[in-house]
């Protein structure tokens, strides 16, 4: 089954977005005090996050605490601090973090995750279980998920939904199997290697149309590789071949919920294919966990962008 992946990277993507006409006299970004102050954050944000990465628990609680006493309204430093109390066994406090989080920002799903996931570890399935319901709305074939929620089920007693779910997740599983079972996919582990060594060697030469045809071949082995997933997101965005990743949508966030740099990617995706909606929803949540200010710029060029061809003029100002 698949187990959601939690990665923060600062992997650069080369993706670009046709950067929007100036019409009017702004102040730079490099100078401004919101832009020293989003600076400043996102300093201390990654050293909250080296701290997080190598246990030193504190440290991480001193550097997101400190974040929240400037910006008390910066969710991920919330989401982050959650993981510290959990990772310190604080239960309590970490769900009480995660509530703080989900409400700043109630459209990221992956906060109610975290959050539905926490009261499943107390075992308060009471207050898991709408969540769980009202998430497997949004992302009916994810597989944790339901399995979740059937637990939920099982535990307040609806044993006869809990089947029911259960029997979605008999199906999906069959589904899987029947696509592993395709002809189309690579006879061996080996063969999966090899395209993933042609795949990254074409990006190398910018043959970016072979890159592509070979990573996409080394995904259906191995989808969890995350250095594969960002060259076949470049090798996509070079070739300017766009749905071979919008096909893959459900994968990638399943996989990879919180990489701005994959959400980025998909986003912009979205937005060459005629989806603005679609574009909008994965700038946003890609915005939500990125701290590196290129990114960030690139980012709202892709909301106005997106806001544009949706003709949202007054969203769109916001990101001039």
């Amino acid at each position: 089954m698949r187990k959601f992946v939690l990665i923060w990277v600062s992997i650069g993507l080369c993706m670009s977005v046709c950067a929007q006409p100036g019409k009017k006299t702004r102040r730079t970004a490099s100078n401004t005090k919101e832009a020293v102050t989003e600076r400043q954050i996102s300093s201390r944000f990654n050293t909250g996050l080296r701290a997080y990465y190598t246990a030193q628990y504190e440290e991480a609680l001193q550097a997101f605490s400190s974040i929240l006493s400037d910006a008390p309204k910066h969710a991920p430093s919330y989401f982050m601090l959650a993981r510290v109390y959990g990772g310190r066994q604080q239960y309590t406090e970490a769900e009480s973090a995660l509530k703080q989080a989900v409400k700043l920002d109630k459209n990221n799903i992956w906060y109610q995750v975290a959050l539905a996931e926490s009261y499943v570890t107390t075992e308060n399935y009471k207050s898991a279980l709408p969540m769980w319901e009202k998430i497997c709305k949004q992302m009916p074939h994810n597989p944790d998920c339901l399995t979740s929620l059937a637990v939920c089920y099982e535990k307040t007693g609806a044993s006869d939904k809990a089947a029911v779910v259960r029997a979605q997740l008999s199906q999906l599983s069959q589904n899987k199997k029947d696509t592993q079972d395709s002809p189309q996919k690579p006879a061996s582990a080996s063969a999966s290697s090899d395209h993933k060594t042609l795949g990254l060697g074409s990006l190398e030469s910018k043959q970016y149309e072979q890159a592509v045809q070979h990573l996409e071949l080394a995904l259906r082995e191995d989808d969890t590789d995350y250095d594969l997933w960002s060259a076949f997101a470049t090798a996509v965005a070079q070739s300017g071949q766009w749905t071979k990743l919008t096909d893959k949508e459900e994968d990638l966030t399943t996989l990879f919920p919180q990489s701005a740099t994959l959400l980025c990617a998909l986003a912009t995706a979205f937005l060459h294919t005629g989806n603005p909606e679609k574009a909008v929803e994965y700038f946003k949540q890609a915005r939500a966990f990125s701290f590196d200010s290129a990114q960030i710029q690139e980012i709202k060029k892709g909301l106005f962008e997106a806001y544009t061809a949706l003709g949202d003029t007054e969203n769109a100002d916001r990101y001039r």
